[in-house]
């Protein structure tokens, strides 16, 4: 049996233009990336968990010299968020990548499957927006995107 999943997300060229993004969420995205811990790499990521309360939390990554000590920006803002306030939906993600030059990065597998398991535990989707310090923006709705074949514990 052949089966396909088709992974969906809007593109756009000019979010700063079109104000697709609230000033500011991107203008604090943009300062938040003088505080990533990014020695080793040299990409400094920012990111901005949005409950639906209206509490904001930030990430920056955070590496290590003993690798993989360190933590990236979506999750290290994703658990704060989720430790001081558990049962308040996320509503959005932004998460900025401070380059330029290509696309914003999608996150790692293990960020991905955090996102997943966040959507997972309250129940419903949220957007998801990647964004570069250029003007390219990748918008998602919902996770399922990021991760089509997710893990999750068996439903009973």
């Amino acid at each position: 049996m052949k089966q396909s999943k088709q992974i969906t997300y809007e593109h756009d060229t000019n979010w700063r233009t079109l104000e697709l993004i609230p000033p500011t969420i991107a203008t604090r995205l943009e300062e938040l990336l003088q505080n990533a811990y990014a020695p080793y790499s040299n990409y400094p990521v920012s990111s901005i968990v949005v409950l639906d309360n209206g509490e904001i939390f930030v990430g920056t990554n955070q590496e290590n010299a003993a690798f993989p000590s360190g933590m990236c920006a979506e999750r290290v803002a994703v658990f704060a968020a989720q430790s001081a306030w558990p049962t308040t939906p996320i509503s959005s993600i932004y998460i900025m990548t401070g380059e330029t030059e290509r696309e914003p990065a999608a996150p790692c597998g293990a960020c991905r499957q955090v996102l997943h398991e966040s959507e997972y535990r309250q129940k419903e989707p949220y957007n998801l927006y990647l964004l570069n310090r250029g003007d390219v923006l990748l918008r998602f709705k919902g996770v399922q995107d990021l991760l089509p074949l997710s893990f999750s514990l068996p439903t009973s």
